[in-house]
């Protein structure tokens, strides 16, 4: 990304290893922080921020010919975003884990708040951009819906 696609498989490798390491280190620190709590409460956690972050994107991108890569960046950041701090701050973190009287957020799920607000920010941002990148987002929609509703073409774009 940083080097725009001007990268040696040998560098490539490299990244994908040293954040393989990194995501490992944070699975297990999480794991450690969250092992009293139960599995399917964690599961259910992960959804709600899945949710938050993917659901906006993916159907804004299939059925809103206004949808800008700005506009779906800005919504999925947004979306992941605001969930994780509104975990942070809920009932089964700030009070279970962190030991804090009262949590600062009433809901165990940020789903409610983050995912209209993802929806919101995909919105605003599509509207405001006027990137030369968003006209060719927009004038490309037809052929995506297209792909989207009848698989027609996708043969094409996987090889």
């Amino acid at each position: 990304m940083f080097k725009n696609d001007d990268v040696s498989p040998r560098e490539a490798m490299r990244v994908n290893r040293f954040a393989s390491i990194g995501i490992g280190v944070v699975a297990i620190v999480l794991g450690l922080l969250f092992c009293d709590q139960n599995v399917a409460f964690l599961v259910a956690l992960a959804f709600s921020i899945a949710a938050s972050a993917n659901f906006p994107v993916l159907l804004m991108s299939m059925y809103w010919r206004g949808l800008t890569t700005r506009g779906a960046l800005a919504g999925g950041l947004t979306g992941l975003g605001v969930a994780l701090a509104l975990v942070l701050l809920s009932p089964a973190v700030w009070v279970r884990i962190f030991h804090f009287a009262e949590p600062v957020f009433p809901f165990d799920y940020p789903t409610l708040i983050s995912m209209p607000l993802a929806f919101l920010v995909i919105v605003i941002v599509s509207l405001i951009d006027r990137s030369p990148r968003a006209a060719l987002d927009k004038a490309g929609f037809p052929a995506q819906e297209v792909r989207a509703e009848t698989a027609v073409g996708i043969a094409a774009i996987s090889h």
